[in-house]
């Protein structure tokens, strides 16, 4: 039985791996397709900015807004693509592998 939960539980870790890369890799490619089209005032960063008070940095609440920002403005400028459909599915997946490396490691 021990041999079972430890491949499930190397077969999630792996699936959160992978997932995370994949996501990483469609987030880039559809953060340099919006700055090709975005004026170089707003050109999107890899992650948001960093917080400008000491406030910012203890409750970021806003993490979530930035992603969602690019999204709109990818949608905008490329409506027929389904990149955005990826990543959110992917972002979906990797959550729920997460969940499931998790809950198969609490016997550990």
């Amino acid at each position: 039985m021990q041999l079972i939960t430890n491949a499930v539980y190397w077969f999630m870790c792996a699936c959160v791996v992978v997932g995370f890369g994949s996501l990483a890799f469609s987030w880039e490619r559809m953060r340099q397709e919006l700055n090709q089209v975005l004026p170089s005032e707003q050109k999107i960063a890899w992650y948001p900015p960093l917080p400008q008070s000491f406030g910012q940095l203890v409750w970021r609440t806003n993490e979530l807004g930035y992603v969602l920002n690019v999204l709109d403005q990818y949608r905008k400028f490329h409506p027929l693509s389904s990149l955005p459909k990826k990543v959110a599915f992917g972002l979906v997946i990797w959550i729920l592998c997460f969940m499931a490396m998790l809950a198969s490691g609490v016997g550990h």
